[in-house]
């Protein structure tokens, strides 16, 4: 009898955790099919492997999608700039500077004009950027998954690695056995590497833009298809005793450990929008200087100069792009390495701030650096996360 009471209460505790196993099962797989396996409604966007909340909506026409003025702004460009009036739109990233108008299709980039699928428009009061169009911009790579309603953009400079799977898998949220399955993945898919997450586990995203986990043993050894890249940094020493071409810099000290740089005054910029030429290059007095910062590997940073009110030509970004074309050439004639920009006189912050928000792609693009030199009318704060050096 007292078996049969004991065998009673094993059946009992089987039969229980045979149930609790299958709610857990059971619960997963709901799990599984309202996160991994569900249609999507809304377009959304994974950008460097990060899902993004974007405040607007996004939108697709006609294989474009559209991300709202605001959205990018935040992500990619917090000196965007929109002129009302003439419904367009100055956008800069990193070598670039972009034009676009509402309804046109075409964009500026680096003053050449390139073809637009679709074009800049406006929705509910909200300027829409063609975003996916605007790769060569932002320096993204961009890819649309139409089964899971993801735009999948990655960063140029940074590291890529492919694999392919060896097998069918479910996608883990965490690095971990009992992890949450989300997402199947099929064999002989390209997956994307996105970190050795663990001692036995990737992490992944999928063609269809899903990030998680798998096994290492699950995938192929990882491909490096793209190599990493950033711009050189350099540490830089101003001589400004030897950035006069008429006095003695024959004596100047010069910093061993830094890259020496002068900034001698050699463009103006007058009331006309006129860059004048001040270098006197003709002359032996020039040419000693020359070869003077040549001998001492010294690179020259020609300052640009005003002493009056220019804020009328640099009011709008045609006059602008004029006086930023002009000293682009000249620089390039020259081969100066880089340009200091030293106004006597700033009437307009904003016409200021956008010269040299915009000035700064067209010769990154070139690998020419760029400074402002500091004073009480300078934006310190927002221009020193636009150009290479403040000089004090």
């Amino acid at each position: 009898m007292k078996k049969k009471k004991i065998n009673k209460k094993m059946r009992k505790k089987i039969i229980l955790i045979i149930f609790l196993i299958l709610a857990i099962l059971i619960v997963k797989q709901i799990i599984s099919m309202i996160f991994g396996n569900s249609e999507p409604n809304e377009i959304t966007l994974l950008l460097n492997n990060n899902l993004i909340q974007t405040k607007d909506e996004i939108i697709k026409e006609d294989d474009v999608i559209y991300l709202s003025k605001e959205d990018v702004g935040a992500l990619l460009d917090t000196n965007m700039y929109y002129n009302e009036a003439e419904k367009e739109l100055i956008t800069t990233y990193n070598k670039h500077i972009a034009l676009l108008k509402v309804d046109e299709d075409f964009m500026v980039i680096n003053d050449s004009n390139a073809e637009l699928t679709s074009p800049m428009i406006k929705r509910n009061d909200k300027i829409y950027l063609p975003f996916s169009e605007m790769g060569i911009v932002y320096d993204l790579e961009f890819e649309y998954s139409e089964n899971n309603k993801r735009l999948i953009g990655e960063d140029l400079s940074k590291e890529k690695k492919k694999a392919i799977t060896l097998k069918n898998f479910k996608l883990k949220n965490k690095p971990s056995l009992f992890s949450m399955e989300t997402q199947k993945v099929l064999q002989g898919e390209y997956i994307t590497i996105i970190e050795d997450a663990s001692k036995k586990y990737f992490k992944i995203r999928t063609s269809d833009g899903n990030v998680g986990y798998v096994k290492k043993k699950r995938v192929s050894n990882p491909e490096v298809v793209r190599e990493h890249w950033e711009n050189e940094k350099i540490d830089v020493a101003v001589i400004k005793e030897a950035s006069d071409v008429s006095k003695d810099y024959s004596k100047a000290i010069l910093n061993k450990e830094k890259q020496n740089t002068v900034i001698p005054t050699f463009f103006f910029l007058d009331k006309e929008g006129e860059i004048l030429d001040k270098t006197a290059s003709t002359t032996d007095e020039y040419k000693s200087y020359i070869n003077w910062t040549k001998e001492n590997n010294i690179e020259i940073w020609a300052t640009l100069e005003n002493n009056i009110d220019v804020s009328n030509v640099l009011l709008n970004y045609t006059d602008r792009n004029k006086v930023i074309n002009d000293l682009y050439k000249k620089l390039v004639d020259y081969q100066f390495t880089g340009i200091n920009i030293n106004f006597n006189k700033i009437d307009d912050v904003n016409s200021f701030n956008r010269f040299v928000i915009e000035l700064t792609p067209r010769l990154k693009e070139l690998g020419i650096k760029v400074a402002i030199t500091n004073n009480k009318m300078v934006d310190k704060d927002k221009l020193s996360k636009v150009v290479d050096m403040i000089i004090e």
